[in-house]
């Protein structure tokens, strides 16, 4: 399994696609450090602007590398050969997940370190939110990512076509945004642990904000006190559900034929 983890991960630093998309990643970033006034906002202001954009962008990239790392070698039958070799399907599942695991949870990590260290190095943290409960978001949002990469890793293989991976990832991730919003509309229901998305938004939703006044300025402070009990739900239905999918996605392929 060590040898297709060292070689997934050689094959993503390698990926042009990816790469494609770091570029979009970058410009959508530096879109964001714009509009949000780099030079003037806090590290603490500009986070909680930011996290209200990334809780869209984090499934959507999840998802495109989660596809790409683990449904590439599927679809152009790669996989099959390592399985002929004397490769076991476990190592082939499992392999990939963890190669899905590093690389997305250390992008994750720097595009996260990107909007807390730049602003905060130029303008310092700022009084908008405590850095302990900024830390206490991040810390949920971790969890809520393994539940996102589970199902993509089981449904990517499941499909065998990373193309159609990626497709679900951008159009069922946006359809779930805009049920999530209808259901809250419409329907006056608010969805949180029970779907990924919905858990990011309630996890990263800082819209409930007052004014404040600091050292001669006038400064948005964000009120989102995380609440044990949604914690708790937050982190039982990441873990939970998360499992559900990995564990049920290689059970289905074990089972699978060679195709």
């Amino acid at each position: 399994m060590t040898n297709i983890i060292k070689e997934m991960l050689r094959q993503t630093r390698r990926d042009k696609l990816l790469w494609l998309g770091a570029v979009y990643i970058g410009a959508m970033l530096g879109a964001m450090f714009s509009d949000n006034g780099l030079t003037t906002d806090t590290g603490s202001s500009f986070f909680g602007c930011a996290m209200q954009t990334l809780y869209i962008m984090i499934p959507l990239i999840l998802g495109t590398m989660a596809a790409r790392i683990c449904g590439a070698d599927l679809r152009d039958k790669t996989a099959n050969y390592e399985l002929l070799f004397g490769k076991k399907r476990r190592e082939v599942y499992f392999g990939r997940f963890i190669a899905s695991f590093i690389a997305c949870f250390t992008v994750m990590a720097l595009i996260f370190a990107i909007v807390i260290i730049l602003p905060t190095a130029l303008n310092g943290w700022g009084e908008s939110l405590t850095a302990r409960n900024a830390a206490a978001h991040l810390a949920l949002v971790y969890p809520i990512m393994f539940r996102i990469l589970c199902f993509f890793t089981a449904f990517t293989f499941l499909c065998r076509n990373d193309i159609i991976a990626f497709v679900v990832a951008i159009v069922g991730t946006l359809m779930c945004f805009v049920f999530v919003f209808a259901m809250s509309e419409l329907a006056d229901i608010e969805l949180t642990w029970h779907l990924a998305v919905s858990d990011l938004m309630h996890i990263l939703d800082f819209s409930n904000t007052t004014q404040g006044f600091v050292d001669g300025k006038d400064i948005t402070v964000y009120k989102a006190p995380i609440e044990t009990a949604a914690a708790v739900r937050s982190l039982l239905a990441s873990f939970g559900i998360g499992s559900f999918w990995l564990f049920g996605g290689y059970m289905l392929y074990r089972k699978s034929d060679i195709s």
